[in-house]
């Protein structure tokens, strides 16, 4: 099915999961119209927890598999029409269904099961026969529409998890972490046909194992699986905070901590109390560590490869005496730039560090590499007459491809500079970006500070330097960029927090402290106003100023900055040249930034 299409895979999947749902309603309505026709049936539920929370727990144990369907849901986000909006409403409305599937079930079959002793002990010693045993007292031919309804179950299961695994598959070997045959699409049927193929196999290998290993192992991935993502969730809430998030977890990091000591607890109580605990524990071992070899022997070779055929370096110059401090300084607009390459230099200059020119030559998706030996010539023209200008250790890099934001990826990962510098024109037309499809990947993905500039046409002296601060890392690394221009120029620094009442004033100190930092050695002022529009009161103060510095932080702040107020509004707003810093998070970062 799954090799024929996704729509005949998806209108078998819709009739099984039909025809299942069906049975179980069917079960639940003879089971409740029976349980209540007892005169003693609440005794049917009492006690209602006879073995305490630890045996809800215990129990949790073995029934939370019954709801990880619908992480199927979001591998197939890029199958699925409008993902943004329909992938999280698909993820709510399937487990609340299933959560009242589930109830009605539990409900029609303790109450209506007939036995000499309580019923939840009754149905425990029948373990997965109890279903069975209750749809004859209550069903015609109950057994056989029950196991009829089990056979659907496995398949329904097997066609999701053949879909869902596969384009995993695919999806890994598109981006190189896997061979490249697993990406092949199908020319007829428009699938991935070899991924398809090596799920398959995978599921029948595991088949011939002792079923309760590859059950119990089944759940602790899972298990390890749900642990990673609430543990990244944490982590990227922090590391970057303006991501545009659809849905937004809330009560972060208690939540997601409280989820993982769950999560945690359950797979100790697994693997402690099943008797194949120990050989579970080193069948998922060794497991992980085969990927951790492939891995490291295989696709992260294989992804560097790829992002040097997607952006070919075709010219490269190093500074002569290599510098610690880094800077990579892409260069797409000759108007813009001998700004940047001045706001570059005093930054290297203060910092005793060194400048990476980088142009990137576009070229067609249909045109190889080899075709753009012409603008090469030009591009070398260009950073030759810009490097001259360059008064610290500086040096060049030429790149083709097709896409500026890989090929300025590709550079960073080769080059390893602690900050990069992108010029921005000040305004996006798309809604799907916050700042332009060039620097949004490069936001998400760049392992190193960023600074994105907008340039005033007539950017000359700079004695005043804004700092708008809601505290926070970013802001850090806004006042550590400051602090070089305002030594370079001899120019003063205002810190700004606008606040909406005078109840702000504590939070404005909090941020003042924390932006004060990396400013000692400047001339510093602090500045607390009180405006209910806070971007026309940033942008009114910030035409006083020769150029401002902002750093993406704080709740509010960040609101506002993914609603476009920070940078776009402002920077429409104002005619000074604008300077958007966002600081590389790593984890022990966070863990001091929070403390």
């Amino acid at each position: 099915m799954n090799y024929r299409g996704v729509k005949e895979s998806g209108r078998v999947g819709g009739v099984v999961t039909a025809l299942k749902v069906a049975i179980l309603l069917a079960f639940s309505a003879f089971g409740i119209y029976k349980t209540i026709t007892k005169p003693d049936w609440i005794a049917s539920f009492t006690p209602f927890m006879p073995n305490g929370i630890v045996g809800v727990l215990a129990a949790m144990d073995l029934t939370f598999i019954a709801f990880e369907g619908y992480e199927i849901i979001v591998q197939s986000g890029e199958e699925v029409k409008d993902p943004e909006r329909n992938i999280p409403k698909a993820i709510i409305l399937s487990l609340w269904i299933v959560v009242a599937i589930y109830l009605l079930v539990v409900f029609a079959s303790l109450g209506a099961v007939e036995s000499n002793v309580p019923s939840w002990r009754y149905l425990g010693k029948l373990a997965e026969f109890s279903l069975i045993r209750i749809a004859d007292q209550i069903l015609p031919f109950g057994s056989v529409l029950i196991l009829i309804g089990g056979l659907v179950s496995t398949i329904s299961a097997m066609n999701a998890t053949i879909y869902s695994s596969s384009r995993m598959a695919f999806a890994m070997g598109r981006d190189a972490f896997l061979p490249e045959v697993f990406s092949r699409i199908h020319p007829k049927n428009r699938t991935p046909h070899y991924a398809i193929l090596f799920s398959y196999i995978i599921v029948v290998s595991l088949s011939l194992a002792p079923i309760e290993i590859v059950a119990t192992a089944a759940s602790i991935t899972f298990l390890m699986i749900f642990i990673t993502i609430n543990f990244v969730e944490i982590v990227l809430r922090y590391r970057r905070p303006d991501l545009r998030r659809t849905f937004k977890v809330p009560l972060i990091p208690i939540l997601p901590l409280l989820t993982i000591a769950m999560q945690i607890a359950i797979g100790y109580h697994l693997i402690a109390e099943m008797e194949n605990g120990e050989t579970v524990f080193m069948a998922i071992s060794l497991w992980i560590l085969f990927g951790s070899l492939v891995y490291f022997s295989y696709s992260k070779v294989k992804t560097f490869e790829k992002l040097e055929e997607i952006a070919k370096t075709v010219y490269e110059e190093r500074p002569i005496e290599e510098q610690e401090f880094r800077i990579l300084l892409p260069i797409a607009n000759p108007a813009f730039a001998d700004k940047m390459v001045r706001l570059a230099s005093m930054i290297a200059r203060q910092r005793n560090g060194e400048v990476v020119l980088l142009n990137v030559v576009t070229i067609p998706e249909q045109t190889p590499p080899s075709g753009a030996t012409a603008y090469v010539k030009n591009a070398k023209r260009f950073l030759s007459d810009l490097m001259a200008k360059i008064d610290v250790p500086v040096g060049g890099v030429i790149k083709v491809g097709h896409r500026p934001a890989e090929a300025i990826l590709s550079t960073i990962e080769e080059v390893k500079p602690k900050l990069v510098i992108l010029g921005w024109r000040g305004r996006t037309f798309r809604r799907d970006v916050v700042l332009g499809s060039t620097i949004d990947p490069i936001l998400v993905e760049a392992k190193c500070d960023v600074a994105v500039v907008r340039f005033e046409r007539d950017w000359k002296d700079v004695k005043s330097i804004l700092i708008p601060t809601a505290g926070g890392p970013h802001a850090v690394l806004a006042g550590e960029l400051a602090r070089d221009v305002a030594k370079e120029c001899n120019a003063s620094v205002t810190l700004l927090y606008v606040g909406r009442s005078e109840e702000d004033r504590k939070r404005a100190d909090k941020a003042f402290k924390v932006t004060l930092k990396p400013l000692k050695d400047v001339d510093v002022e602090t500045k607390f106003v009180v405006d209910r529009n806070v971007v026309e009161r940033i942008a009114k103060e910030a035409d006083r100023y020769d150029i401002v510095f902002i750093g993406a932080t704080g709740e509010r702040f960040l609101k506002n900055f993914l609603l476009g107020v920070f940078p776009e509004k402002i920077v429409c707003k104002t005619s000074r040249t604008v300077v958007m810093t966002r600081r590389w998070m790593r984890l022990i970062d966070i863990k001091m930034d929070r403390s």
